[in-house]
């Protein structure tokens, strides 16, 4: 075998995603606080913090427990049309180099929205309205125990 075909076999037994491998709960922590809060940073407004950023148990892609954690802000409404932001959103995410797809609620008022994966998120989630904003993300799963980082704090 050659060497270029043993070290692909060796990487396809790793497991899991490069960055779930490569990162501590402390660094996938502070990579979701800035992913959300550069978000919110590019559409302005007054956010508030509704959750978070909080550790939670995740199931690793090579098998086993993680850890991984989630944020969540909330935006009172403003002036402006909720689609400019989520154009904006998705523009960053993508320059960002995460999958983006937008969607809406039903109805005659629809709620407008973009979800994206990849990068330092397994998720995040953009919500506009003209009666609000929400934004959302969780992190990758890295090596960790969620209830050990709870009980020191987290």
């Amino acid at each position: 075998m050659s060497v270029a075909a043993a070290a692909l076999a060796l990487m396809g037994c790793s497991g899991g995603s490069s960055l779930e491998n490569e990162q501590t709960p402390d660094k996938a922590k502070d990579a979701v606080v800035v992913m959300v809060d550069d978000t919110a940073s590019a559409v302005d407004g007054t956010w508030s913090v509704a959750s978070g950023p909080a550790v939670q148990a995740c199931k690793r892609d090579g098998g086993g427990h993680g850890a991984a954690y989630f944020y969540t802000k909330m935006r009172e409404p403003r002036a402006g049309d909720p689609s400019d932001d989520v154009a904006i959103v998705e523009r960053l995410w993508k320059d960002k180099g995460l999958t983006t797809e937008r969607y809406e609620s039903g109805g005659a008022d629809p709620t407008l929205g973009v979800r994206g994966t990849g990068g330092p998120t397994t998720s995040i989630d953009f919500l506009a309205d003209e009666r609000g904003y929400s934004l959302d993300a969780v992190s990758v799963c890295t090596a960790g125990d969620a209830e050990e980082l709870q009980r020191n704090g987290e």
